[in-house]
């Protein structure tokens, strides 16, 4: 119930549209009950000569022909159905409509709570089965509040009004046909639920399908570079395979289920039948009032089968329902208070003050980091694999926050100011280049969405990019592919650098941003990352000497300290951690553990 009053916040925007079609049920409701009496016109009127009824009015039809009054018979028969459809359609409509726009604001919801978590939520939770819950699992809404209280609200006035009509026409056959109605909740009581928990496991399997096809297309060049794909390709079917077995087991459970209401109603009707020619031939009952009546009878099973499956069908939609809510009940965002300041940077200078840090707390992996870094000037973070280097830069970007300590700008600290104005001010430029499926331009401008085409190649000329891009198919409006496939490791950095330009922010972060680079490509993205370096404070993942000896402080990471720290002169003349590690890296010395790549973070 919990659950069912939150999913109704969704309805709240649409209540005056919900009452119109509430109202709209009532009226198709009311004019359900006029269908059957062009028939019983037809057999006792017409066909049996009996006179005419209505509420103590008698009027004399002998005046007006047999072919007009069966013409009317039938006009009031079409009318009666056409109307009937007209309000349902419209109903449809509406109902249609607003579920649909519920869907789209739960999604909206669920997308933008996924948005605000943190990486180590993102990191523990798989893609596949989050993409399932926001574009399948989030129509749980419509089906509920939609299908479930339209459908239950029509099936319950509509079988209220038919045994109302009933009861008036003949009681004693009215309390045979509802002696079916225990069986049914009998049935509704024992099956929904399975129905409900099969529902859960189908979803479950479902998601676990999308999981495995997300992992492996992600990775799809590595699963070809090692030939894997009968592999794949047998993990792919087991999991598909599961799901449907589950879908299979729900559908048949499903259709048994149909199968036993519709055997129950049919009983009914069986019972119903036997008394009502009974009561025929003993006078108590016309002819035409026997068919009016097993008319209104299955109209009167009709809103109790339909009660039936919605039953099941909203156990169903809870288990959806709940993938949803369960989701949106974990919040692992990184907590920033309403009212926090934006980030006012002058100098750019960054302080971690005693910071100890670990992605689970009995766990550190950086311990007691203590160090200034001065506005405007470049530092550079070695160590080996494992030290801590990138943890480092999350803090500052305050992907993560220390456990103790602080991190400061400009003698802000970072849990105080705001996170869009904080990360505002960062540009990053990263070993694995992040490019999206949309136009050049547009992967430049993704950090300045306003950025004019001339703002846009001026940054790209300064990060030697403009000359391929001009060559491209149709220039800065090319489509990328995707992650960039259709361009070069060389150019997609440069690419980088020129969204890193035209964000124009003080500090920036390079995370190895040539490590994987040939020496005549590394020249040129240099030149723009000197540029690019240009009075702003930097941090640098470094490796190769090139980014190491344009450092003005150098940080050597190691057992989750700061070991050393200093210029390269200093360093190198210390002969200590970090002359080790260059030593290693000239093809000089020898590791002391040896690690596959010393100083790649």
């Amino acid at each position: 119930m919990s659950m069912f009053r939150t999913l109704l916040g969704y309805l709240k925007p649409y209540k005056y549209l919900f009452l119109l079609g509430l109202g709209l049920v009532a009226l198709a409701s009311a004019m359900e009950l006029l269908k059957p009496w062009p028939l019983t016109l037809a057999v006792d009127q017409i066909i049996g000569h009996k006179p005419l009824d209505v509420m103590g009015w008698k009027p004399d039809l002998a005046a007006i022909s047999i072919g007009v009054q069966l013409l009317t018979v039938v006009g009031m028969l079409v009318g009666v159905h056409f109307l009937v459809g007209f309000v349902q359609l419209l109903n449809n409509y509406l109902t249609i409509r607003m579920g649909q726009d519920m869907v789209q604001d739960l999604r909206c919801d669920l997308f933008d709570h996924l948005q605000r978590q943190s990486l180590r939520f993102h990191q523990n939770w798989p893609t596949g089965d989050l993409i399932y819950r926001i574009m399948g699992d989030t129509y749980a809404v419509q089906a509920l509040l939609m299908n479930g209280v339209f459908t239950t609200v029509t099936s319950t006035a509509l079988l209220l009004g038919m045994l109302v009509v009933c009861l008036q026409m003949d009681a004693e056959l009215t309390l045979y046909a509802l002696c079916v109605i225990p069986l049914l909740f009998v049935a509704i009581s024992r099956v929904s639920r399975k129905i409900g928990d099969l529902t859960t496991e189908t979803h479950l399997k479902e998601s676990q399908v999308y999981t495995t096809v997300e992992r492996i297309f992600s990775s799809i060049t590595l699963v070809q570079a090692f030939g894997r794909e009968d592999e794949e390709r047998r993990r792919f079917v087991s999991e598909s395979q599961r799901s449907f077995d589950r879908k299979l087991s729900l559908y048949a459970l499903q259709t048994v289920y149909g199968w036993l209401v519709s055997g129950i109603t049919a009983a009914g009707t069986a019972l119903v039948l036997y008394v009502g020619v009974r009561h025929v031939i003993d006078g108590l009952l016309s002819t035409g009032e026997l068919l009016v009546f097993i008319a209104y009878l299955a109209s009167l099973y009709t809103p109790l089968n339909n009660l039936s499956v919605t039953v099941g069908g909203i156990r169903g939609s809870l288990a959806q329902a709940k993938r949803v809510m369960d989701v949106l009940a974990v919040d692992e965002a990184v907590p920033e208070a309403p009212d926090a300041p934006a980030l006012a940077v002058s100098k750019a200078e960054v302080r971690f003050d005693a910071v100890s840090f670990g992605y689970v707390p009995e766990k550190m992996v950086l311990n007691d980091v203590d160090f200034i870094c001065p506005g405007g000037s470049t530092v550079a973070v070695v160590g080996q694999t494992g030290a801590g280097k990138t943890s480092l830069i999350s803090l500052l970007l305050r992907f993560y926050d220390p456990q103790k300590g602080a991190i400061t700008i400009d003698g802000q600290d970072l849990r105080s100011v705001g996170l869009k104005s904080l990360r505002d001010k960062i540009a990053i430029v990263l070993q694995e280049t992040q490019l999206f499926p949309m136009s050049v331009h547009d992967n430049i401008a993704y950090g300045k969405k306003q950025a004019t085409r001339e703002e846009v190649e001026r940054v790209a000329r300064l990060a030697n990019a403009h000359d391929f891009i001009a060559a491209l198919p149709k220039g800065y409006d090319t489509i990328l592919g995707e992650k960039g496939s259709n361009l070069s490791g060389g150019q997609r950095q440069r690419l980088a650098i020129a969204r890193a330009l035209l964000k124009d922010a003080p500090l920036l972060i390079l995370d190895e941003p040539t490590s994987a680079l040939d020496a005549e490509t590394e020249a040129l993205i240099m030149e723009g990352l000197e540029r690019l370096m240009e009075n702003r404070t930097t941090f640098v993942i470094a490796h190769r000497l090139s980014m190491m000896r344009r450092a003005d402080v150098i940080l050597v990471i190691k057992n989750q300290r700061i070991h050393e720290m200093g210029s390269y002169d200093e360093l190198m003349a210390r002969n200590g951690e970090f002359a080790r590690l260059h030593a290693i890296q000239m093809g000089k010395g020898r590791p002391e553990k040896l690690p596959p790549h010393p100083l790649v973070a």
